[in-house]
């Protein structure tokens, strides 16, 4: 009866300390009231459904078992497809997705896609990286971001 007892316990312990398999995303009104509440920065993916590109980063970059656990424990992780997304909610008013667009991108007439953006509310220097990345980019960009 102990070693049973025991070896659940053990079992139980191995299961609570894993690293998680996949990254939760969350819609931007609800990434940002996390992010909000945690303190911490967003992780904006910025896609549409049509992109090639973007479909590949969704299935090779953001299931890459080094990745996940880097963005999952930093950031606050949020998909915003600018076709369908169109507005969002900030203290109880709801803004259209081109200002949010316009604040996370300063100065950008227009947002590509695929667009990687590591996003601080109160800070003015966001991290925005268009294009498709691999991996070691995403790692490399992230560990950058996060030294600062």
């Amino acid at each position: 009866m102990k070693k049973v007892i025991f070896l659940s316990l053990i079992s139980v312990l191995l299961f609570s300390f894993t690293k998680p398999e996949t990254i939760k995303w969350y819609s931007l009104t609800e990434g940002l009231e996390i992010a909000r509440r945690e303190n911490k920065p967003m992780l904006l993916f910025v896609y549409v459904s049509w992109c090639d590109k973007c479909q590949r980063m969704d299935k090779k970059v953001f299931t890459n078992k080094e990745v996940i656990p880097l963005i999952t424990e930093n950031f606050i992780a949020v998909k915003m497809n600018p076709e369908v997304d169109s507005a969002y909610f900030r203290n109880d008013n709801i803004l259209k997705r081109k200002v949010f667009l316009n604040e996370v991108t300063p100065g950008r007439l227009a947002i590509s896609v695929p667009t990687t953006v590591f996003y601080r509310e109160k800070e003015d220097e966001n991290v925005i990286m268009n294009g498709l990345q691999d991996p070691s980019e995403l790692i490399e960009n992230i560990q950058q971001f996060l030294k600062k």
